[in-house]
C-alpha cells in the first residue's frame, strides 16, 4: 500500500462525510452540478483504479455514488414541484 493511497482515501472519506448533510437535506445542489461532479469523480476514480490505488478508487466511487444520489434527488424534487 502506498502512503498516497491512504492520504487520498482519507480525503475522499472527508468529501463523502461532507455530502451527507446535502443528501439528507431538502435543499439540493443544481442537477447539472451533481451530474458534472458524478462524471468527473467517476473519471478520477477510474484513473485511481488503473494506478492500483485501491482504497482511493473505492472511496472515490463512494463519493461518486453520493453525487449520483444527489442528482437523482434533485431531479425527483424538481419533477414533484412541476406536478404541483
Amino acid at each position: 500500500m502506498h502512503w498516497q493511497d491512504i492520504v487520498i482515501s482519507m480525503c475522499q472519506i472527508g468529501f463523502f462525510i461532507a455530502l451527507i448533510p446535502s443528501i439528507r437535506s431538502h435543499h439540493k445542489p443544481a442537477a447539472i452540478t451533481s451530474i458534472m461532479n458524478f462524471v468527473l469523480v467517476f473519471i478520477v476514480a477510474t484513473c485511481l483504479l488503473t494506478l492500483e490505488l485501491w482504497f482511493s478508487a473505492i472511496t472515490a466511487y463512494l463519493v461518486d455514488v453520493s453525487w449520483l444520489i444527489l442528482a437523482i434527488q434533485k431531479v425527483q424534487l424538481d419533477r414533484d414541484h412541476l406536478k404541483k
